[in-house]
């Protein structure tokens, strides 16, 4: 019966709307036509897909002109880019007092980090100054990197005037924890600065962050001519943008589960990356997601964006789940944990001067999933195979070869404990994964999954 149910595909050229935020794992990106014809064959206009585990939405922007999508995953920036992309209508647009009004909430806040972290940022200057090429080399910049001061680290920041390493005590942090939005912001300056970003870039991303706060949640909220603007939308957006300006310029292979050391084979890119401004990116950035988000309108929404893990959304929303027709399910294939990939823009939404741990700062207590463990990932889709049944929607299920499920074949034997075999077909697609950064690429086979209620 398995071979019955299996047909092969091959992938069709672009045929729905894109607009990538971030690399991320397990995008749906590359293999997006094939994934979206079979929700567009299972659907009519207006029926409601239930995207339990949305990543960066890549689904439910390709889908939400056909359908209301209610969209759920347990990392908080997958909301923030989920309302962006589901919801916003860049109408007006991000420019004139908006704009002007943001620059100046931004040129506070870094004028305070110019003057607070002065030494670091001076020594930074002339190190990506363009004589430096000549008057440093590798070793000497990847001692400024490696020994630079950041927040519980675990050595010595040796080489460092006291009075400035002393900025990045615990009782300079628990200020910022303690008393709620204290200025200036200075998480990336004092977490992350010459590690995943530069010293300069720490401050523009902290000034960024303080002045979508400020115009967001205090300035538009008192303005009366501007109440028609969506200031909590506008703020996703922004942020959005800020992830996509932290994306370009990490140096490392798109995600942040560690960062490049300086070496003499990669000083001149890793000095290219550092030079970039963030502000000019994230103000390009902002363009191209109006400019993006205007081709795209929605007339099925307001469509739904949650942050629950997987089993208590879908019993929040258990009534959607009924009214469903499709409930879309694409788990984490591997062993890696998104909370550990992702952590940097984690941190960068909620903001929240966390306590952080190991080489690559992870935030502690960080989300494990049960998708990412072998002796737990067939009771997790047991669990979404139950309550999908019981809404009487269509079960769909992206998966790979050579994930913490080995293949398709034991992924279809979890699924007929729930299912009749009948009921369940499969689709392929050869397809190319990135290996997270090294050069070569790893062929693999693509699985799409339907079940029938």
């Amino acid at each position: 019966m398995a071979k019955e149910n299996t047909v092969k595909s091959k992938l069709t050229p672009n045929l729905h709307p894109k607009l990538l935020v971030t690399k991320y794992m397990g995008s749906k990106k590359a293999i997006l036509d094939f994934v979206a014809s079979e929700l567009i064959k299972l659907t009519k206009p207006g029926d409601i897909i239930v995207d339990l585990m949305a990543g960066t939405h890549t689904i439910g922007y390709a889908m939400k002109n056909r359908c209301q999508m209610v969209a759920n995953d347990i990392q908080r920036y997958s909301r923030v880019i989920g309302e962006t992309l589901l919801n916003y209508n860049p109408e007006p647009r991000f420019e004139g007092v908006l704009l002007d009004t943001f620059r100046r909430f931004y040129i506070t806040n870094a004028r305070h980090l110019a003057d607070i972290f002065s030494h670091g940022l001076r020594r930074e200057q002339g190190m990506l100054s363009k004589d430096a090429d000549t008057k440093y080399n590798w070793m000497e910049y990847r001692e400024f990197c490696e020994s630079y001061p950041y927040y519980l680290r675990e050595t010595p920041a040796l080489g460092w005037p006291e009075e400035f390493s002393l900025l990045f005590g615990h009782r300079r942090v628990e200020a910022y924890k303690t008393l709620n939005k204290l200025e200036p912001y200075s998480l990336f300056s004092l977490y992350f600065a010459n590690s995943y970003i530069g010293v300069q870039q720490a401050a523009e991303i902290d000034s960024i962050r303080c002045a979508i706060d400020k115009l967001c949640d205090l300035w538009l909220p008192q303005r009366d001519e501007l109440k028609h603007i969506d200031s909590y939308r506008l703020r996703c957006l922004l942020i959005s943008a800020l992830i996509g300006v932290i994306n370009k310029i990490n140096p490392g292979p798109g995600h942040w589960a560690a960062y490049q050391h300086v070496s003499d084979h990669n000083l001149k890119y890793m000095k290219g990356q550092r030079r970039q401004s963030v502000w000019d990116i994230f103000i390009d950035r902002v363009r191209e997601f109006e400019n993006n988000l205007l081709k795209n309108p929605s007339d099925k929404g307001p469509h739904i964006v949650m942050t629950e893990d997987y089993v208590n959304f879908m019993e929040e929303v258990h009534e959607y789940i009924r009214q469903a027709r499709v409930v879309y399910l694409d788990p984490p294939y591997s062993q890696g944990h998104y909370s550990r990939f992702y952590h940097l823009i984690e941190t960068l939404v909620l903001y929240d001067y966390p306590e952080i741990a190991f080489a690559g700062r992870y935030r502690v207590n960080r989300h494990q999933s049960p998708f990412a463990h072998k002796e737990k990932v067939a009771s997790a889709i047991g669990k979404v195979c139950e309550i999908a049944r019981e809404g009487n929607a269509w079960l769909v299920s992206s998966y790979s070869r050579g994930g913490v499920i080995a293949d398709d074949k034991a992924f279809r034997k979890i699924l007929e404990e729930y299912y009749p075999a009948k009921n369940i077909t499969v689709k392929k697609l050869l397809s190319v994964h990135s290996k997270l950064g090294q050069a070569n690429r790893m062929q693999t086979e693509e699985y799409l999954f339907k079940c029938k209620p």
